[in-house]
């Protein structure tokens, strides 16, 4: 059984704990709270056998073997760095890091270490994965894909407001490519591969934070679109085209609401998972990841391939869209 600990106290790691507990993988050591009063209330509500403030301490624990860690984004690279040397698994939140070379360098670690590090993704483990690939291979060659995730901030109202939310904070390494297009671009370099060439534009709000955004896949025969908002909510989902019949996407953060359309007929293969089913499948591989490493080594090794090419092409369109982070200095 993996012995976890969980950095970050929000409701997305409320959400995985969730899941975890339900797979029967997990054993809940102890969570980390920068304050007692709410890291014990939150080890409470979640069914920890304790907690602590102090992460260093936690990171050199012997109790547990492996960490959750969803804090803001700016703290993934330093958070993540500890526990791999302190010999600990990571599963992170996206994004990872900032970068493919940070990336690149705490992989390096983990290697060295023994451990596994990996991003939490939820649709690469889903199995409405092998229902989409399993239906792309049904439309014949691509001419076209349009890969978007708008989705209206439910926090919208009140960063327009005048309140300081974090996810409109890019000194946090915020901002709605780290939070919704990087579900784009797992997307389109999951199914397609690395793109030849990136082309991306940016539209902000007057903080410097990314509203929206849009970027151009040149792959050899056709491109790929992709569209990303926390501005505003998308009406059609996603959509891979081919020269016989097309594939309609309803979430591309999840691989869900999966449609073929062939001959002027639509069939429906997926609808919507619970949340607990899709996060549990991530939690799932994580555990497979450290428990049956020898049986599951190729596919970790294909997702860290994954991951290092979708934040290369993260770098890529920052770049191109000018897209800039006045991250502060990280302290633990």
């Amino acid at each position: 059984m993996v012995r976890l600990a969980t950095v970050g106290t929000s409701a997305i790691t409320e959400k995985f704990l969730s899941a975890a507990r339900k797979t029967g993988r997990f054993e809940l050591v102890t969570c980390y709270s920068r304050t007692g009063e709410k890291g014990e209330a939150f080890a409470k509500a979640q069914g920890f056998k304790g907690c602590c403030t102090d992460i260093t301490e936690l990171a050199k624990s012997p109790d547990i073997n492996a960490v959750y860690i969803a804090t803001p984004n700016s703290l993934h690279y330093a958070q993540s760095r500890l526990f791999l040397e302190n010999g600990k698994h990571v599963l992170c939140e996206k994004p990872i890091t900032a970068s493919a070379k940070e990336y690149d360098a705490l992989l390096k670690l983990a290697d060295e270490k023994g451990v596994i590090y990996a991003e939490a993704i939820m649709s690469r483990h889903f199995k409405g994965r092998k229902i989409l690939f399993n239906a792309l291979s049904e439309i014949g060659d691509i001419s076209a894909a349009r890969i978007d995730y708008c989705q209206r901030s439910s926090r919208y109202d009140a960063f327009k407001g005048g309140e300081h939310i974090n996810i409109f904070d890019m000194s946090l390494g915020a901002g709605t490519l780290t939070d919704l297009g990087v579900y784009c671009v797992y997307a389109a370099v999951d199914m397609f591969g690395m793109p030849q060439s990136v082309k991306a534009s940016a539209a902000f709000f007057d903080n410097g934070a990314d509203k929206s955004g849009s970027a151009i896949f040149e792959y050899d025969g056709f491109t790929a679109a992709l569209s990303y908002s926390k501005a505003g909510q998308s009406a059609i989902g996603s959509e891979i085209i081919g020269d016989s019949g097309a594939v309609k996407i309803g979430s591309v953060s999840q691989y869900a609401d999966i449609s073929l359309v062939k001959n002027g007929k639509e069939t429906k293969l997926s609808g919507f998972p619970e949340r607990d089913e899709i996060m549990g499948d991530e939690a799932i591989k994580f555990a497979d990841y450290i428990e049956k490493s020898k049986e599951f080594k190729a596919d970790y090794n294909e997702v860290s391939t994954l991951t290092h090419n979708v934040h290369t092409c993260m770098d890529l369109i920052k770049q191109s869209a000018e897209i800039k982070y006045p991250i502060k200095e990280c302290i633990l």
